[in-house]
């Protein structure tokens, strides 16, 4: 069975495990308050270069560290959630969800089996302790399995890194 598949059967709560935490510049105010919010649920690895965090450069090591690590879970925070997720979803063994609501957060795990939590920093730190509580607490069952390895079976496996990120302000050209 490929490390996939084994990854997305993984049934039960994520309390307990090792939380691989990311996040970007705008969540360095309220860094200590998010430690010891993760640190209810399990052991918070830090992952960031805490001189110049970057939600790209943080996605890519935490993937890197906890993918088809069935002792690991991943939680990463941007401004909206958004860019994270995105980037999470491109390294095979890795299921984020972006999640807005408590709501969001139980369905990512007891329909999608997700292992990484991803937030918007912008909904504040009360709903987003109560959002981690969720995601942290609710078990995966085995509901939609065969949905979820088809899934999988999409992921497309590749030795080389995935996320390049090179400047902070990086210029874009029109290729034409």
């Amino acid at each position: 069975m490929s490390p996939a598949l084994k990854s997305i059967r993984q049934i039960g709560k994520h309390i307990g495990k090792n939380i691989v935490f990311g996040y970007d510049r705008y969540l360095l105010p309220e860094l200590d308050v998010y430690t010891r919010a993760l640190s209810l649920y399990g052991h918070p690895v830090p992952t960031v270069d805490f001189e110049n965090p970057h939600y790209l450069t943080s996605t890519e090591k935490v993937c890197q560290k906890m993918r088809y690590r069935a002792d690991h879970v991943g939680v990463l925070i941007c401004s909206t959630g958004m860019g994270v997720s995105i980037a999470a979803n491109k390294f095979r063994g890795v299921y984020a969800g972006r999640c807005l609501s408590v709501d969001d957060a139980s369905m990512a795990r007891t329909i999608n089996n997700a292992n990484v939590l991803c937030l918007s920093s912008k909904l504040g730190v009360e709903l987003n302790e109560q959002i981690i509580h969720a995601f942290m607490t609710t078990p995966y069952e085995g509901r939609k399995l065969e949905q979820l390895e088809y899934i999988s079976s999409m992921e497309i496996e590749s030795d080389e890194p995935v996320a390049y990120y090179a400047q902070p302000q990086a210029q874009l050209s029109v290729v034409r």
